[in-house]
């Protein structure tokens, strides 16, 4: 996994809640909880494991939710004036979480 502990929180702005206290944050769950444009987001990682979970939610209603086992890699995207990462599902496929300068999820593939 490129993303380190401290390039996701640069990038969330918030301190990740983690599952097991006292375990560290590379062999933890760790928790991003945050509002974006009157969005509540969950962007959950277990780096030892390359597992992400993204929920985005508007009240009570789910708008999306990603759950990838075993990503390929999750990275912080390095653009000056955006906030973003990236989870690579595989070779051929990515989904991009824009924080900054406004929310947006997007998907791509590569044929």
């Amino acid at each position: 996994m490129t993303a380190t502990e401290l390039d996701l929180l640069s990038c969330f702005g918030v301190e990740p809640q983690l599952l097991d206290a006292g375990v560290p944050w590379c062999y933890n769950d760790a928790a991003y909880l945050f509002e974006a444009d009157g969005l509540s987001v969950s962007f959950a990682v277990a780096p030892g494991y390359r597992d992400v979970r993204l929920v985005v939610r508007r009240g009570e209603q789910r708008l999306f939710e990603l759950t990838a086992v075993g990503a390929a890699d999750v990275r912080v995207i390095d653009e000056r004036g955006v906030d973003a990462v990236e989870v690579v599902l595989s070779a051929e496929s990515w989904v991009r979480v824009r924080l900054r300068p406004s929310f947006e999820v997007t998907q791509g593939f590569r044929s």
